[in-house]
């Protein structure tokens, strides 16, 4: 088919509509390197169905621009797509009619072993909105399920009315582009716990049939532009989370994943699942009303992982369903740490469950210039730190700022040779710093508007849990002027050895400027009270 053509075959339009199909078909064509342009209207004989015609039109034209104009169309079986295919479905919706129906788009054949990423690849789906149907057809199945493959991209698409699987499954590939699509919708009959694009790798049957299962993992993916969305349709839940796994594998790492710029609303559990990925970015998302953290960060295989940015994402009102919830919540293990952790710049607000922004046993990290407003006790959690830094030695936690907080405003625990610098918290339920430590120190911070709950021992600044050697310096403590108060502006509870609490600003404090219950205490005397 010519170019005039492919514009009679959409309709004949140059308005919002023919020109987004002719783009997309231009673009694709040049993707893939062009390639034949066929019409699925033109492979549906008289008494046949939409099924037939679209098998005829795809498996007898291999690496063809295969155009499904404007109108709805039922398959009760699904398409495999050959190397080179580009599928263009701008204004066409195409329902799932079958319980039987595989994904409606997938490129591999289960039967068939094709290592690495040698499958079928340089394919382009634009446009569509792809009907799953999943209140009345059941059987869990993919949208699409591409697997060992390369160069796909995904564009436009709106995926909607899945049954508890994914609206694409990305196993095994590398060199993905999922661009601008709209995700709505789960059946409710399962439980909504499944991501929409499950970033993931060749390790079991279990996971996607398409052989080998030589744990080959996920390169250079990148999800931007898209839409999580709650459904509308009666019998639908939400997904999940946009992407990410529920899953992993021993030595299996995804590198190079980039989820940039999505809009993400009421994820039913963590919006972005950063799970086993290394050399990745999440940046520039807006998450509302994840029920657990707004993004989580992960190995469920016990993986080290290095290279991570989390960076200007906006994040607000997650953390109602659980204890170990909250905004940012990145957790290594001991034996499988995060290192080259970046955590910048971040806006996390109105947030539920222990923290804003959580890293552990994550060393030399850097938590730097995130804004914390509001944290939110509830009941799965008895304290909402605005950031909490664990088992993470040589990190910095520097330039965030925390605003009514309802726990400490910063919580650094097992973190030996860190740094708290030059951060700003006000309005505290409890301890403006609480710290345990060793070789900790605590530079030129500013807390205000301490202790708000008016509990018994809570302080500006707490040194304890037997920190040794900690220094507090250049800090700014200020009294709140109200009945609730802090104890004391800094304390260095019992077991804490050789600290130094010098050169601080704690005017208007009086005797209760130190409270030092230490060992080896080192203070500043008049100089740092004054």
């Amino acid at each position: 088919m010519d170019r005039r053509g492919l514009l009679k075959a959409t309709g004949g339009a140059l308005g919002v509509l023919g020109g987004a199909q002719l783009v997309g078909a231009q673009s694709a064509q040049a993707v893939t390197g062009g390639g034949p342009v066929v019409n699925v209207l033109d492979y549906k004989p008289a008494g046949t169905d939409d099924t037939t015609a679209f098998h005829n039109a795809f498996d007898g034209n291999p690496g063809a621009t295969v155009l499904i104009p404007p109108g709805t169309y039922t398959l009760t079986m699904g398409v495999r797509l050959t190397a080179g295919t580009t599928v263009v479905a701008y204004g066409a919706r195409i329902v799932r009619g079958a319980d039987a129906c595989s994904a409606l788009l997938h490129n591999v054949n289960g039967g068939v072993e094709v290592p690495g990423y040698t499958g079928p690849g340089r394919i382009s789906v634009l446009g569509g909105t792809w009907d799953m149907a999943g209140a009345t057809l059941t059987r869990q199945t993919d949208a699409f399920a591409f697997a060992h493959a390369a160069d796909l991209l995904f564009r436009d698409c709106v995926i909607v009315n899945v049954p508890s699987a994914h609206a694409i499954e990305l196993n095994a590939v590398r060199g993905v582009r999922v661009l601008d699509c709209v995700f709505e919708g789960m059946s409710s009959a399962f439980g909504a716990d499944k991501e929409a694009v499950q970033i993931t790798g060749a390790t079991s049957s279990a996971n996607l049939p398409a052989p080998p299962y030589d744990l080959t993992p996920c390169v250079d993916v990148l999800v931007s532009g898209c839409t999580l969305r709650p459904p509308t349709a009666p019998g639908y839940v939400n997904f999940g989370a946009l992407c990410g796994d529920h899953g992993g594998a021993t030595g299996m790492v995804h590198s190079n994943v980039r989820v940039v710029g999505n809009r993400i609303e009421g994820a039913t559990l963590a919006a972005v699942r950063v799970v086993d990925w290394q050399r990745s970015v999440v940046s520039g998302n807006t998450i509302e009303s994840a029920s657990n953290a707004g993004i989580d960060v992960r190995s469920l295989a016990s993986n080290p992982l290095a290279g991570l940015l989390v960076q200007g994402n906006t994040i607000t009102g997650t953390g109602n369903g659980g204890s170990l919830s909250g905004g940012i919540t990145v957790s290594g293990r001991a034996e499988a740490p995060i290192t080259g952790l970046v955590v910048s710049g971040n806006a996390v607000a109105n947030t539920q469950g222990e923290h804003g922004v959580y890293v552990g046993y994550a060393p030399q990290a850097v938590v730097s210039g995130n804004t914390v407003t509001r944290t939110l006790r509830n009941d799965k959690a008895s304290n909402c730190q605005a950031v909490q830094l664990d088992y993470s030695p040589g990190s910095v936690l520097t330039d965030n700022t925390a605003t009514d907080i309802a726990g400490d405003g910063l919580f650094v625990n097992a973190s030996t040779g860190s740094l708290v610098s030059g951060n700003r918290v006000t309005g505290c339920a409890t301890h403006g710093l609480a710290a345990s430590s060793d070789d900790l120190a605590v530079r030129n911070n500013v807390f205000s508007g301490l202790n708000t709950d008016g509990a018994a021992d809570k302080y500006g600044i707490r040194v304890g849990a037997n920190a040794k050697n900690a220094s507090v310096q250049g800090n700014v403590v200020r009294r709140s002027g109200g009945a609730q108060d802090a104890t004391a502006a800094v304390a260095v509870m019992p077991g804490s050895t050789g600290t130094w609490v010098t050169g601080n600003d704690l005017r208007g404090w009086g005797a209760a400027a130190l409270l030092n219950q230490g060992t080896g205490t080192l203070t500043g005397g008049a100089d740092n009270l004054s």
